[in-house]
Order: structure tokens, then C-alpha cells, then sequence
């Protein structure tokens, strides 16, 4: 079986085999996304929902009511994150807070490149491929810890 970045060793841990560049992206990851999420930037929509476009009162009163929980909801994920990304195992609970850290990094990102779901990789002198890149990884490393997470820890 090859090796993965991230998979379940027993029912309730996961190891992490990340190389060095890879943490330090993800922290410097890490530090963009809540950035975003505290100055409560534009690129920071699609983690924070619009329940009623048609009523703008509504709206106000539905971000009034779900900001502050969501945003500490985000920091709390955030913040498992950071302290847990130099360790070599996660257990359920920090497994749980980085499939939701991976999905803000991977949501903030994709709305700043403007990416959509039809996106062609973008030629190598594009500006944006390193970021497209970036995504990518993003996308595989918690398309990996969703399926570990799921999957039997027997199965092993």
C-alpha cells in the first residue's frame, strides 16, 4: 500500500506525514485564512452563508445572529490547526478540526483566485498557477483525511 500523507493508524488516530515546505505552507495557509476570516473579507463569503439574498433586513439580522458563532467556529478549527500541524499524529477530534480548517484554506483560496468548478489548469507563466497549485493541494489533502476519516481503522 503507498504511503499517504495522512491515514488512520488505530479507531481514533491519524498519522501525518507531511514534508517540512508543506507544513510551513499550510501555516502560512493558516495565518492568510484567518486573517480573512477576522477582517471579514470579501474573500472570506463562501465560509460565512447568505441566507436571504432577496431581503436585505433579513440578512442583516441572519449575519447579526450567525457571524460572531461562525467566525469563532472558523478560529477554534484554525487554531487546532496551527497547534497540532508539527505533530506527527492527530487524534479524531483534531482530525475533524482540519478536514474544516483544509475546506476554509481551500474555499477562501479558490474565491480569491476566482476559480470555478470548470477551471482548466492555467498555463505555468499564469499568474495565478502557483495558487492554483496551492489549491490543488489543498483539495488532495483533505480529499485524503475525508476518506481516512471515514474509512475502518480494520481496514489497515
Amino acid at each position: 500500500m503507498p504511503s499517504r500523507e495522512i491515514r488512520r493508524i488505530s479507531e481514533d488516530s491519524f498519522r501525518l506525514d507531511l514534508h517540512p515546505q508543506v507544513r510551513q505552507l499550510l501555516l502560512d495557509l493558516k495565518e492568510m485564512t484567518l486573517s480573512h476570516v477576522e477582517d471579514n473579507s470579501p474573500v472570506a463569503r463562501r465560509i460565512f452563508p447568505v441566507a436571504y439574498q432577496n431581503s436585505p433586513e433579513m440578512e442583516m439580522d441572519f449575519q447579526q445572529l450567525t457571524r460572531e458563532p461562525l467566525t469563532n467556529h472558523h478560529r477554534h478549527n484554525l487554531t487546532i490547526f496551527e497547534r497540532t500541524l508539527s505533530r506527527s499524529e492527530l487524534n479524531q477530534l483534531e482530525a475533524l478540526a482540519w478536514m474544516s480548517a483544509l475546506n476554509d484554506m481551500r474555499l477562501i483560496l479558490g474565491t480569491a483566485l476566482d476559480l470555478s468548478e470548470d477551471e482548466v489548469t492555467p498555463a505555468e507563466d499564469d499568474p495565478n498557477y502557483e495558487g492554483y497549485v496551492v489549491y490543488n493541494l489543498l483539495t488532495y489533502l483533505q480529499g485524503v483525511l475525508i476518506e481516512e476519516v471515514q474509512s475502518d481503522a480494520s481496514d489497515r
